[in-house]
């Protein structure tokens, strides 16, 4: 069994559902998200490109460590694992301004 947690903008591709649990045998990170995309397939095109890599602005965790630093979609599975799907949040100004109000 396999417990994906999605989070933002993804849940509006599990029906709001922040926690999905895929009672599946897969032995990686790849084969556990098939089966995640046999309920929601739409999450599919949102997490891998056309190719079938993972998304430079989505992190996948397994357990506490990003695939990224393993071995990505081929990391292999542990019994009763979580997968966390966690897209990057980006934007915003790296300076502060100076903000000033004037009151009348």
């Amino acid at each position: 069994m396999v417990t994906f947690n999605v989070a933002g903008f993804l849940t509006d591709f599990t029906n709001g559902r922040t926690q999905v649990v895929v009672d599946s045998s897969a032995a990686t990170v790849g084969e556990a998200l098939e089966g995640l995309w046999q309920q929601h397939l739409g999450l599919r095109d949102r997490v891998l490109t056309e190719q079938g890599a993972l998304r430079p602005h989505v992190n996948i965790f397994l357990n506490d460590e990003n695939v990224r630093r393993k071995e990505m979609l081929e990391t292999s599975l542990q019994e009763n694992c979580e997968i966390t799907i966690l897209p990057s949040v980006s934007g915003g100004s790296s300076t502060i301004h100076d903000l000033r109000v004037t009151i009348y």
